[in-house]
């Protein structure tokens, strides 16, 4: 009856591991903490590309993965609210993304200059760099869109029926974009970054950005 009582002890405390709050808030706040650090050191990157793709929100989410990687390939650590969190930046990248490119695809690739940063070389010359930079991004669309979202689709739909365990992460998300703009930008002109020239309304955009976060926050729950 003990060893029972012991097993069912050290599974509920495996379980409560899986919802440690303390660790996604170190984990949150450590990512927060970078910000700052990557606008003091970014202006030094004098390769406009590089700079614009180092600040960039889904390089961001990049990190994180990363990171949480190393939290549980080395320390054994499987938080589900921290891979929570990351499911659901990435589902909210991925269509903010999708419905970008179907508002004008030519914006984004205007930003670029027509120049491809991987497949530049003679060999592809008789290809229209155009040509090559829109396949460079439909494959980096797979790999850092659409890849995340398939790797964390389980913790889309996570849920939980402990009272404790609280996994509503909308307020954590809006946050982390807002602590983004402010610290990468100073102020939310958030259109910067991808495409200097593009003058449309910054507040509008950044309502746009929290309606439809909030509604596909709302579709996967």
């Amino acid at each position: 009856m003990s060893n029972i009582t012991c097993n069912n002890i050290s599974q509920i405390s495996l379980v409560n591991n899986h919802y440690n709050h303390y660790e996604f808030e170190i984990f949150y706040a450590s990512i927060i903490s970078l910000m700052p650090i990557s606008k003091i050191y970014t202006q030094y990157i004098k390769v406009d590309v590089v700079r614009r793709k180092i600040n960039q929100y889904t390089n961001w989410n990049i990190l994180m993965i990363l990171v949480n990687s190393l939290l549980y390939n080395v320390f054994n650590i499987d938080n589900h609210l921290i891979s929570r969190f990351i499911a659901i930046n990435s589902f909210q990248i991925m269509s903010l993304f999708h419905l970008y490119i179907l508002y004008d695809s030519n914006i984004l690739f205007y930003a670029m200059d027509a120049n491809p940063l991987v497949l530049n070389h003679r060999i592809f010359s008789i290809i229209s760099k155009p040509q090559l930079v829109r396949f460079e991004y439909f494959v980096a669309n797979i790999i850092v869109h659409i890849l995340p979202v398939y790797i964390y689709k389980d913790y889309l739909v996570l849920k939980d029926n402990n009272a404790n365990h609280q996994l509503n992460m909308f307020q954590h998300i809006i946050m982390f974009k807002f602590m983004w703009v402010l610290n990468i930008f100073g102020d939310f002109n958030i259109t910067s970054i991808y495409v200097p020239t593009f003058h449309w309304c910054n507040v509008k955009l950044v309502n746009l950005i929290v309606i439809i976060d909030y509604l596909l926050y709302k579709l996967i729950n």
